[in-house]
């Protein structure tokens, strides 16, 4: 059984797609993507307690989000996993990986892709759009530290946009 109470789900920023030679795995962020990594980063220091665990696909580009992500909020050490199969993971794949890596944990981050990134905060939040542009925080207060549909409350969405001036 899932024991968290908080879900923090962060899509990667902005990669450069300009390297036809590169697999999608591979692609690294651009500059941009750089920025607002480290930006929600700070934003999430401001707002949310820091996380228990951080899940990350194993994609170059969610892995330097989370590492940038970090950087910015100095006051968090979570324990970091690179779970395999969060890449490409459809919402009943991340409710089997998450079921799988939360035993005691309280609060989790799990950074990877659209669609199914969106899809799963949609499943858990019926009201969430399922939308969910680079660098986006979405965070979950979960019922009864269960994950499934309709399971979870939104708690707060934060776009890179929102904060920059």
């Amino acid at each position: 059984m899932v024991t968290m109470t908080q879900l923090t789900l962060l899509r990667h920023a902005k990669s450069i797609w300009e390297k036809k030679d590169n697999r999608d795995i591979d692609r690294t962020l651009n500059g941009q993507g750089r920025r607002e990594a480290a930006l929600m980063g700070l934003v999430c220091a401001e707002r949310l307690p820091p996380p228990d665990l951080v899940l990350v696909s194993p994609a170059m580009r969610t892995r330097e989000t989370v590492e940038l992500f970090f950087e910015s909020w100095m006051t968090a050490k979570p324990d970091i996993a690179v779970v395999e199969d969060l890449y490409l993971a459809s919402p009943d794949d991340w409710i089997e990986i998450l079921a799988e890596q939360t035993s005691g944990t309280d609060h989790i981050l799990v950074c990877s892709h659209q669609p199914g990134l969106g899809e799963f905060a949609s499943l858990l939040c019926p009201a969430f759009d399922g939308k969910v542009p680079p660098a986006t925080i979405i965070s979950i207060q979960l019922k009864n530290g269960g994950i499934g549909r309709a399971s979870g409350r939104l708690d707060f969405v934060g776009r890179p946009q929102d904060f920059q001036n």
